[in-house]
């Protein structure tokens, strides 16, 4: 680093802090003036600034923003040329060719003069050249129709300095400048429609890939697949400029979109996508870059790293966007063959996986204690926990993001919960993200001069969450402080918020939970039913309609829940007894009340159901357990094998049939599967399965015939499904 001596005495001042100060403290109109000095020959066109391309040439390729109010003001991009404009020092640098220094001392009169400048790097001089159809060019890609016949030729430019040696970016890539070059024009230009690249083989195969640039595509081509992109990369096709665009040629077609790993790529590929299913597509998903992969990863770097290409475009994808078509044939119900898939829980019977969830409560309940528990029950891997009344059933990766509660709270809580550290020996990762450690909360969601848009900050964290392997569970608490918007009154927002949310379901395979809050009620107010705590969710209907699963807590009357303690044997003290129940579902759910009660040791609601239900019933559990496993083991070597819940051939159902136990008779489904619990700890009977497609959710005996893979069944019960 080279330290100019401007004054020994002064501090020192890095690059890029003085290029701050001069777009700060430089008076706006001073840049304007300053700018229209530079490219005379470019045009003001209300709040822009537009010319040709930073070789100060006329056109409209190059907008800068001249509105001093705007967060964007001198800032803009070069779509011929890929180039940025961050600010006057760098519209001074690329069209006056000045250098920093001479910058600052041009302004100083604006500046802090009581610190010196270091400089980051030497300076280097690039040549400006006036570009035409006769400039020697690095590299060109054609733009042809149907038929062959060039539309537009594209021409790559390495800059150089005055030696001919090619200026490296801030990448340390070679710098470049693209042109467009229409028939014989002798001036780079545009043509009217902008075609995709590659027409000809696009038109003759069924799938394509688009890439950001023809050199990605030119990769893939070359390696025998059909790949597009659209012309001039990701800076110039945006909203406004996308009915110059064509995208005809995708019809029917099955589109890949790969991006570029970074938030301009993204963003270029939501917009393709819409213009592709606009254009007639049959279908189109967007690659997620494999975890781990540095900003701006494409195609190109894949190549050379030799990167597994084939198995990448072929990951499966649970968040593919198809156009509807009503003659299609693929839409008869025929379509739906053999058995159907088995709707998985992370919670058994309680919460689905891939969908959102809310968790409603009224404040201090206890939401985020029993969010912790249950995140470290799926991290932990280890089976027959119980969490909110049902037993954990998916284990993997878990995201927590707390906007309330900060390291130490939370490391409070951990450590109540595991007070042995098995945490240190968790078969996958819980990742906790205490936001008011980390410059507070971000909005998912956030209302914007009327517009909803999610935040880029969301978008960047998407994105991760995204390359996350084995995501099981997402948790955000509590969900107001991560939306920016009017989700209690506007309809809008709230089928905004959970088509959002829904979507991250469907693209990680992973419940999505939201802790919220119930509506405040009087003091004398008694919730007694679900139908009354469901009613109380806070916020508009569409927030509770547009959630696969809601699931409610409600405290227990000071009556009640007197009661509930003395039956157990404990003391009593407020906010202790809650009940809950599951109070929307889109599928099967249980729907049984769940009796918790606090562990005044730890803070966590316990399900004790089970516990008073026993008392209720008196001492005959042990003969109920032993009834129970023999109507199982008569089943399984009959031929009629039970399970636990779902389907015709689960317990509750089969009690109708002539061979069930009147022991059992009257006993809830909740007991039922305390019971199948036991027997399955206490090694007695285990769950099977009988195709590769089918879960595990058969009753049988340990060594039986089903242990052994001998089991046949002997009535017209499908029991394999």
């Amino acid at each position: 680093m080279r330290i100019l001596p401007f004054d020994n005495t002064k501090s020192s001042i890095s690059a890029k802090e003085l290029v701050d100060q001069i777009s700060k403290k430089v008076p706006a109109q001073v840049q304007i003036d300053m700018l229209r000095n530079t490219f005379p020959n470019g045009t003001v066109r209300g709040d822009l600034f537009t010319l040709g391309s930073t070789s100060g040439e006329q056109g409209k390729s190059l907008k800068i923003d001249i509105n001093p109010r705007s967060p964007y003001f001198m800032k803009g991009q070069d779509f011929n040329g890929g180039v940025g404009i961050g600010g006057i020092v760098k519209i001074l640098m690329e069209g006056n060719n000045l250098k920093l220094p001479e910058i600052k001392e041009m302004f100083a009169d604006y500046l802090d003069e009581t610190r010196s400048f270091v400089r980051d790097r030497p300076a280097e001089n690039p040549v400006k050249r006036q570009i035409d159809l006769g400039t020697p060019f690095d590299a060109e890609h054609k733009y042809v129709n149907a038929e062959g016949t060039v539309i537009c030729s594209v021409r790559k430019y390495l800059v150089r300095d005055g030696a001919g040696n090619s200026i490296l970016d801030t990448h340390g890539k070679p710098k470049k400048e693209f042109r467009q070059f229409t028939g014989e024009h002798p001036y780079p230009r545009m043509p009217d429609v902008r075609p995709l690249y590659n027409i000809p083989n696009i038109l003759a195969s069924d799938q394509v890939i688009w890439v950001e640039g023809e050199k990605c595509a030119d990769v893939l081509n070359e390696k025998g697949f059909t790949a597009t992109c659209t012309m001039g990369g990701a800076g110039m096709l945006t909203k406004k400029s996308a009915t110059q665009y064509d995208f005809s040629p995708l019809q029917g077609k099955e589109l890949i979109l790969w991006p570029d790993n970074d938030t301009a790529g993204k963003k270029v590929a939501e917009l393709v996508q819409e213009l592709s299913l606009n254009a007639g597509v049959r279908s189109v998903k967007i690659l997620t870059p494999p975890r781990g992969k540095p900003e701006r990863w494409d195609v190109a770097d894949a190549v050379t790293e030799g990167f597994d290409i084939n198995n990448f475009l072929q990951t499966p994808s649970t968040f593919v966007k198809h156009n509807i078509n009503l003659l299609d044939d693929s839409l008869l119900i025929s379509r739906f063959v053999g058995s159907a898939p088995i709707q998985k829980f992370i919670v058994e019977d309680t919460f689905p996986m891939g969908v959102p969830i809310i968790l409603s409560a009224a404040g201090d309940a206890g939401k985020g204690m029993l969010t912790l528990d249950l995140a470290m029950k799926v991290a932990s891997g280890t089976p027959m926990q119980n969490s909110f009344g049902g037993t954990v059933s998916e284990f993997g990766n878990v995201v927590v993001f707390t906007a309330e509660d900060d390291e130490a709270e939370m490391h409070r809580r951990i450590e109540r919960l595991d007070p042995d550290n098995k945490r240190f020996h968790y078969e996958n990762e819980l990742r906790v993200v205490s936001l008011p450690n980390v410059g507070g909360v971000f909005p998912v969601l956030q209302s914007v001069h009327g517009e909803l848009t999610t935040s880029s900050e969301f978008e960047r964290i998407y994105e991760q969450i995204l390359q996350i392997s084995n995501l099981k569970l997402v948790i955000f608490d509590p969900l107001a402080s991560f939306v920016h918007a009017d989700v209690n009154s506007d309809p809008a927002s709230g089928a905004a918020l959970t088509g959002l949310m829904s979507k991250m379901g469907s693209e990680t395979g992973a419940s999505i939970m939201m802790c919220h809050h119930m509506t405040k009620v009087k003091d004398d107010t008694v919730i007694t039913t679900p139908e009354q705590a469901r009613n109380l969710i806070r916020g508009t209907s569409a927030l509770v309609d547009g959630v696969r699963c809601a699931f409610t807590l409600w405290q227990l009357d000071e009556g009640s829940a007197k009661k509930r303690c003395k039956e157990l044997n404990i003391d009593y003290q407020r906010n202790r007894c809650f009940d809950g129940a599951v109070v929307k579902s889109n599928g099967p759910a249980n729907r049984t009340i769940r009796r918790f009660v606090r562990d005044i040791n730890t803070g966590l609601l316990v399900d004790r159901t089970e516990d008073i239900e026993n008392l209720n019933m008196g001492t005959n559990r042990d003969l109920r357990k032993n009834v129970l496993f023999n109507w199982i083991r008569d089943c399984e070597y009959n031929g009629q094998a039970l399970c636990q819940q779902g389907g015709a051939d689960s317990l509750m159902p089969r009690m109708d049939d002539s061979n069930a136990p009147r022991e059992l008779f009257g006993l809830s489904q909740r007991v039922l599967d305390g019971i199948v619990r036991e027997l399955i700890t206490e090694g007695r009977i285990d769950k099977y399965s009988f195709s590769t497609a089918g879960g595990r959710k058969w009753l049988g005996t340990v060594n039986g015939p089903m242990s052994r893979g001998e089991y046949q069944a002997q009535t017209a019960r499908d029991n394999i499904n």
